[in-house]
């Protein structure tokens, strides 16, 4: 497997696309059913809505503290900037961001807020 290909090298990639508010190339590292779940669990499947967020919110950025690998599973925790949510709310609160990567491509993006949620979801076997 090349670097370029491993999990978390895409979800790099994937992070610095949004960061940037570059909707064309961010697609480009999207699965055609790309399923984006947000902090409410609002679930949208397809590659649009990136074009419309980034013009809303030009300033967004996602703080990343740490990576964590879990197969073709990755977790990022950090920080957001610039986004919907407060900026008063946004300095104090750590975000947690699930990626699953299929063929070096994000099919999965989930964000949450909290962390027993997220815990819970996650380690959920059944």
């Amino acid at each position: 497997m090349d670097d370029n290909d491993d999990p978390v090298s895409t979800v790099i990639r994937f992070i610095e696309c949004i960061n940037a508010g570059d909707s064309r190339k961010l697609v480009t590292l999207q699965t055609e059913d790309f399923t984006l779940i947000d902090m409410e669990g609002e679930k949208s499947v397809g590659r649009d809505g990136w074009e419309s967020y980034f013009s809303d919110y030009p300033d967004y950025r996602i703080h990343v503290e740490k990576f964590l690998l879990s197969g073709d599973s990755v977790a990022v925790v950090g920080k957001t900037t610039g986004s919907h949510v407060d900026s008063r709310v946004e300095v104090l609160e750590t975000v947690l961001w699930v990626a699953e990567v299929r063929e070096g491509l994000v099919a999965h993006w989930r964000i949450y807020s909290d962390f027993d949620e997220a815990k819970g979801e996650l380690l959920d076997t059944s």
